[in-house]
């Protein structure tokens, strides 16, 4: 995770390919407010549709994050686990749809953190190697 007024780095995870991202979001979110602290509350995250998951989106409310996750296309307006995630979808539709809803939330900021990464494989090349995974 990132600060996207900063470009700092305030969640970090090393893992390998065949782990999907979405169960370290919560880890990432607790390292990211710990780093940011009370003086810089985190206000919203911004994630593509591979976090639109019920659990992300129900720690999200529970610690009073705004989502800017892009939800699906089909996603279900009534809850079904999750009436925060219910209450998105309904607001990006009543939005006007994706284009409007990027725009309300400042979704194409996400693309900082590709630029965090490039800067890191500058550094570190694009793949770490190791004996052991400690």
């Amino acid at each position: 995770m990132i600060d996207i007024e900063t470009d700092q780095i305030i969640g970090l995870e090393v893992m390998d390919e065949s782990m999907l991202d979405d169960p370290l979001f919560t880890p990432l979110l607790d390292q990211a407010l710990e780093i940011s602290g009370k003086a810089h509350p985190i206000r919203q995250v911004l994630g593509d549709g591979g976090y639109d998951r019920i659990h992300i989106l129900n720690t999200m409310e529970k610690r009073e994050i705004k989502s800017g996750i892009k939800t699906r296309e089909n996603a279900a307006s009534r809850s079904t686990g999750s009436p925060y995630r219910a209450e998105c979808v309904r607001e990006r539709v009543k939005s006007g749809g994706y284009r409007e809803w990027t725009n309300i939330t400042q979704y194409g900021m996400r693309w900082n953190i590709e630029g965090v990464f490039a800067a890191v494989k500058r550094i570190f090349g694009e793949s770490v190697t190791a004996s052991s995974r400690e």
